[in-house]
């Protein structure tokens, strides 16, 4: 029988933690680009560019979203170069987005 000293075991709740803190972070990236994906999906939506006028308010609302969006995906793109990213976190979240 092989007993665990007290060192392995913080090692083991370090390396434990550290893996939750990834698996975390992943999943909010994962929640930003569910988000950039709905951001898309509004702003491609035929009826809602059709109603949306070219200098109102709206127009401007949505072009700063859509700045925004791309700002979101050049974050993304930076982080998912981090060879943890998404190591944790099951691949069929990724496959299952539709983009």
């Amino acid at each position: 029988m092989r007993y665990c000293r007290k060192g392995d075991t913080n090692a083991s709740l370090f390396g434990c933690q550290k893996l939750l803190e990834q698996y975390e972070r992943d999943e909010n990236v994962l929640t930003l680009l569910e988000a950039m994906h709905d951001a898309f999906d509004f702003a491609h939506h035929e009826d809602t560019l059709k109603s949306i006028k070219p200098d109102s308010k709206q127009a401007e609302i949505l072009t700063m979203m859509l700045r925004d969006v791309c700002s979101c995906s050049d974050f993304i793109q930076s982080y998912a170069k981090d060879s943890q990213f998404c190591t944790l976190s099951s691949s069929s979240l990724l496959t299952s987005m539709n983009l």
